[in-house]
C-alpha cells in the first residue's frame, strides 16, 4: 500500500520565498502542497480547512505556535536575525526550523522529518541555537542536571535524539528494537521535563554530548 502524501502548509509573508518553497515541495515525490498563506488569517483559515500534516510558518505572521489547529508539525521558516523568535517557538512546541534560502534536498528532508515526528535540526541550526539559548536565555543549570541523571543507555539514546536520527537508526547504533528505543525517547523527553524531542536534542547539544557538525 501506498503511503498517503505528507501534507504541506507554506504559511510566508514574502512572496518570492512562499513561490519558491511551493515549488520545490510541489514538485517532491510523496509531498503535496495543500495550500499557501501570506498572513495570519489565511494561514487559520486552511489550517481549519484543510488540516496540513506540516506547516512551514514564518513567524512575522504573528500566528503563536500553540495557537494552531490541528496540531500538524510546526517548522519555522528562520531568517538569519531571528533566533530568539525561534527559541521561543520551540519551547512552544514548534518541533525544528529551517532557513528560508535552505537547498531543495535539505528543505525536502525537513519536511519528511517532521511529518515523521523527528528533530528538524541541522548542524547549522543546532550551532545558532545552542549559542543563542546562552546568549538569551542564560545558563539551564536544572536542565542540564538533569541530563547528568540519566542512565547510561538513556544518554545514548539522547545523544542519537540531538543527532537528528530516527528511532529506528538509534535502533541500529545502539542494537535495540525500534519499540525500545520509542519508548526510551519518551521517558528521556519526559525526565528531561521537555515539550518534545526536539527540545531534548537541544539539551544534548547544550550539554556538549552532541557537536554541531
Amino acid at each position: 500500500m501506498v503511503a498517503p502524501p505528507v501534507r504541506v502548509l507554506v504559511a510566508e509573508r514574502d512572496p518570492a520565498v512562499r513561490e519558491r518553497l511551493g515549488t520545490i515541495l510541489g514538485e517532491a515525490d510523496g509531498i503535496e502542497v495543500i495550500g499557501s498563506a501570506p498572513e495570519a488569517t489565511a494561514t487559520l483559515t486552511t489550517l481549519r480547512r484543510r488540516l496540513p500534516d506540516v506547516v512551514l510558518l514564518d513567524l512575522r505572521l504573528g500566528v503563536p505556535v500553540e495557537a494552531l489547529p490541528g496540531r500538524p508539525a510546526v517548522v519555522v521558516l528562520a531568517a538569519f536575525d531571528s533566533d530568539a523568535g525561534i527559541l521561543r517557538a520551540l519551547r512552544a512546541g514548534a518541533i525544528g526550523f529551517v532557513l528560508r534560502s535552505a537547498r531543495r534536498n535539505e528543505l525536502i528532508k525537513v519536511v519528511r522529518l517532521a511529518a515523521d515526528g523527528h528533530v528538524v535540526l541541522s548542524p547549522e541550526a543546532s550551532r545558532r541555537l545552542v549559542s543563542a539559548a546562552t546568549r538569551l536565555s542564560g545558563p539551564r543549570d536544572e536542565r542540564l542536571a538533569r541530563v547528568d541523571r540519566l542512565s547510561g543507555r538513556e544518554r545514548e539514546v539522547l545523544i542519537g535524539v540531538g543527532s537528528a536520527l530516527t528511532n529506528a537508526e538509534i535502533g541500529v547504533r545502539l542494537g535495540l528494537p525500534e519499540p525500545v528505543v520509542r519508548d526510551c525517547v519518551a521517558r528521556v523527553v519526559r525526565k528531561l521535563g521537555c515539550a518534545h524531542r526536539t527540545g531534548a536534542g537541544l539539551l544534548a547539544y547544550e550539554r556538549g554530548l552532541c557537536r554541531p557538525g
